[in-house]
């Protein structure tokens, strides 16, 4: 096959795209493919050229313009097979975090509770501890825990309100952190998170390798782990996010939170999704020939 990939951009994480892009190049020429790799800010149109040559496209694009369905809907626009999905209004809604979180309010889906904000004195009103978070926020770059007033202060803080992108709070909830993959229709072993010295799975020990991820979530009972399964796949059939994504929970008192949805999950050498698909028993050769077979 030859396969385009399409990465960098110019969102906060396109280092960690073209990272997971190189990632994945390096996999697909081992598996026997023809690849090349399209970095988005040389623009959308030139897509349009280069897709005349190949027979997939495949987006590896973190961050709202891949994510969040503009990438998506111009691609639409060509006849070549995607990877991941064509539902460009799906990856819109189910990315941007207060959409999603008023889809969960509607269709009763437990996530801790959350309040839309502009400014300091609205944070305040709404309590501590919270966490600030952008709603075009990932990878936990737009993130900020706030434990008490005084956290307002922080550099960070005053960042993310002066970014003039929507905001919202949400309650700090301390429990244990999951991740849930979907892999072509099936969901794969889900991952239990522990950051390293009682640390929040930030951005930096996200990718330095500092967090543990366990396989299977031993502390999470087998009845927690079916029912967020079934909530798992719930927000799939209303978002139809095509053939790979995962979503993030927290549990706590034997109650399951859903935080986000990754709609296109990162695949560099230490993401979650492929250690998840390693626990279903892909390799990550494998779990690319997968999503290449469903390209759609």
């Amino acid at each position: 096959m030859r396969i385009l990939i399409l990465t960098g951009g110019n969102s906060s994480e396109r280092t960690v795209s073209l990272t997971s892009a190189r990632n994945v190049k390096k996999a697909l020429l081992e598996n026997g493919h023809q690849v090349k790799l399209y970095d988005l800010t040389r623009g959308h149109q030139g897509i349009v050229d280069a897709a005349k040559k190949i027979d997939i496209l495949f987006p590896v694009l973190h961050g709202e313009e891949g994510e969040g369905g503009p990438l998506h809907k111009f691609l639409s626009k060509i006849d070549k097979p995607i990877v991941g999905t064509r539902n460009y209004n799906g990856l819109d809604k189910a990315w941007h975090k207060i959409p999603f979180k008023q889809y969960c309010d509607k269709n009763h889906v437990t996530t801790p509770a959350w309040k839309i904000v502009r400014n300091k004195k609205d944070i305040s009103k709404f309590g501590f501890p919270c966490v600030l978070k952008a709603s075009n926020g990932g990878s936990s770059r737009e993130v900020a825990i706030l434990k008490s007033k005084a956290e307002l202060e922080k550099f960070t803080t005053q960042k993310i309100l002066k970014s003039g992108v929507p905001l919202f709070v949400e309650k700090y909830i301390k429990g244990i952190e999951i991740t849930v993959g979907i892999l072509n229709g099936k969901v794969l072993p889900f991952l239990e998170i522990i950051p390293p010295n009682n640390d929040w799975f930030n951005y930096k020990n996200k990718y330095d390798g500092s967090s543990q991820e366990i396989p299977f979530a031993p502390s999470v009972s087998k009845i927690i782990q079916q029912q967020v399964a079934k909530i798992f796949l719930k927000i799939q059939k209303h978002f139809n996010l095509g053939s790979y994504f995962r979503a993030d929970f927290i549990v706590s008192d034997g109650n399951a939170y859903v935080l986000d949805i990754n709609t296109i999950p990162g695949l560099t050498p230490g993401s979650l999704f492929p250690k998840q698909a390693l626990a279903a028993g892909f390799t990550f050769r494998q779990m690319l020939e997968e999503l290449i077979n469903c390209a759609e």
